[in-house]
C-alpha cells in the first residue's frame, strides 16, 4: 500500500466515525490552541511591556529625596539638591551618566483668564524632554537659555490644554495663570501615560501637567515650598548605554554620598532601576507562559493517550481485516504504516483545529493588551512559528501514541486473526 493510499484509507476511516474522530482529537485540539494561544499571547505581552518601558525611557534610573522606611537611624533626613546633579556632571565623576533631568513636583492653580483649575505643575530641566517617548503636538519646548534665565514659558499637556483652550492648537501664544503668576504658553505635549508608570512610583498623567523651566519653580513660584537640602522631587539619570546602568548606578550612589557626607550611615536618598521592574515583569510573562504551557502540555499528554486507546481499539475490531490483508499478500510494515498514518491524520486534523483556537485564543489576548495600553498596534499575534510548532508537535503525538497500536496491529498472525470472531 502507498502512503498516499494509506493517507485516504485513514481520512476514510475518520470520516466514519466523526464524533469518536472529534472526542479523540479534543485533547490535541485544546492542547495546540493553547500553545498557540500562548506563544501569540506571550509575543504581544512582550510588545506591549517593552513599549510602555519605551515611554518611561531606554537606559534611566530615578533618584528621590527618600529615605530607606526599614532605616532605623532616626536622625537621617532625605537630601536631594539641584548641586548634585552639577557634582554628578563633573568630568570624570561618573563617566557612566550622559546627563541629568531635575524634576520639582507641586500642583497649583491654573487659568487662561477665566475658571481656574487644579493641576500638576512640573519645574523641569529641558533634558526632561529627552527621556522616554515624548511627543510635542503644536509649538516647542523652553530652552537651557530659558531656564537659565527663570523664564516664564509653559508647555502644557494636551488635557490641560483642551480644559483651558478648548484645543491644542489654540493655546501655544496664550498666556496662563499659575499661581498668580502670568506664563506665555509655548508648545503642548501630547506625551501618553505609561501604564507601568505607577509600579514605579510616577503617577502624575502628562496629559494633566504644566511644565515649566525648573529655576522658574524653584526661584519663582515655589521658592517657600523648597528647603535647604531638598530643592529636587527628582532626578532622572540616562545613561550613556543600557549595559553600563549598573556601574552608572554605583557611580552617582558614590557621588551623592560623597557630596553628602555619609560615611557609615545608610543613604538619605533612593534610587529606583527600571531595568529591575522590567525583569520583574519578564519574570511575571515567563511564569504566565509556562502556565499556559503546563496547560498544554497536559492536554497533549491526554490527547496522546486517547490516539492510543482509541487506535487500540481500532485494531482490535479490525482484527479479521489485517489477518486478510496479510493473506493476500500485505507486509507487516504495510499493516504498520496504515495504523500509524491513521494516529498521524487523527492529530495534524486535531492540530489544525487547536491552530483555529489559538487564533480566537490571540483574538481575546488582543483585546485584553488593547485595554491595557489603548494602543491597536499591541496585539497578540499568531507567528508562522508557532504555527510550525504546533503541526510538528501534532505529528510527533500521532508518531510517538501511534507507533505502539500499529506495531501491534503488524505483528498480528495472519491465520489466528482470520479465525478472530
Amino acid at each position: 500500500m502507498s502512503i498516499l493510499e494509506a493517507f485516504r484509507v485513514a481520512w476514510q476511516a475518520m470520516i466514519a466515525h466523526k464524533l469518536r474522530s472529534l472526542l479523540t482529537m479534543l485533547g490535541i485540539i485544546i492542547g495546540v490552541g493553547a500553545v498557540v494561544g500562548m506563544l501569540a499571547i506571550g509575543d504581544g505581552y512582550q510588545l506591549f511591556i517593552q513599549r510602555e518601558f519605551n515611554k518611561i525611557g531606554v537606559g534611566v534610573f530615578y533618584v528621590n529625596p527618600t529615605v530607606d522606611s526599614s532605616n532605623t537611624d532616626e536622625s537621617l533626613r532625605p537630601q536631594l539638591r539641584a548641586i548634585d546633579a552639577e557634582a554628578i556632571m563633573r568630568p570624570g565623576a561618573a563617566p557612566a551618566v550622559e546627563f541629568v533631568a531635575l524634576e520639582l513636583n507641586r500642583s497649583g492653580a491654573v487659568s487662561a483668564g477665566g475658571e481656574r483649575y487644579r493641576f500638576g505643575v512640573k519645574g523641569v530641566t529641558p533634558n526632561f524632554f529627552q527621556i522616554g517617548d515624548t511627543s510635542l503636538g503644536d509649538g516647542r519646548y523652553f530652552s537651557d537659555a530659558e531656564d537659565a534665565a527663570n523664564a516664564r514659558v509653559a508647555v502644557i499637556g494636551d488635557g490641560v490644554a483642551k480644559t483651558l483652550f478648548g484645543d491644542i492648537y489654540s493655546a501655544v501664544g496664550g498666556r496662563i495663570s499659575l499661581n498668580g503668576v502670568q506664563f506665555e504658553v509655548i508648545g503642548v505635549s501630547t506625551t501618553k501615560q505609561s501604564g507601568l508608570a505607577g509600579a514605579l512610583g510616577q503617577f502624575s498623567s502628562p496629559s494633566e501637567q504644566v511644565y515649566v523651566p525648573y529655576r522658574t519653580a524653584r526661584d519663582r513660584l515655589f521658592r517657600n515650598n523648597v528647603g535647604s537640602r531638598v530643592d529636587v522631587s527628582s532626578m532622572t539619570v540616562k545613561v550613556r548605554s543600557v549595559p553600563e546602568i549598573d556601574e552608572a548606578i554605583r557611580q552617582v550612589t558614590a557621588v551623592l554620598r560623597q557630596e553628602h557626607r555619609l560615611s557609615y550611615q545608610s543613604n538619605d536618598f533612593r534610587v529606583s532601576n527600571p531595568q529591575q521592574a522590567s525583569e520583574q515583569f519578564k519574570q511575571i510573562t515567563a511564569g504566565f507562559s509556562a502556565f499556559l504551557g503546563t496547560i498544554g502540555g497536559i492536554s497533549l499528554l491526554v490527547g496522546g493517550i486517547g490516539i492510543m486507546n482509541i487506535m487500540l481499539v481500532s485494531v482490535a475490531q479490525r482484527t479479521k481485516e489485517i489477518g486478510l490483508r496479510k493473506a493476500v499478500g500485505a507486509r507487516s510494515r504495510d499493516i504498520m504504516w496504515q495504523f500509524l498514518i491513521e494516529a498521524v491524520v487523527l492529530c495534524l486534523f486535531g492540530g489544525a483545529i487547536g491552530i483555529g483556537l489559538g487564533y480566537l485564543f490571540s483574538f481575546g489576548g488582543s483585546a485584553v493588551l488593547y485595554a491595557l495600553s489603548q494602543d491597536p498596534t499591541v496585539k497578540a499575534s499568531v507567528s508562522l512559528f508557532s504555527v510550525v510548532l504546533a503541526t510538528s508537535i501534532s505529528a510527533g503525538i500521532g508518531i510517538f501514541f501511534g507507533i505502539f497500536p500499529a506495531m501491534r496491529a503488524a505483528r498480528l498472525d495472519p491465520i489466528r486473526a482470520l479465525r478472530n470472531e
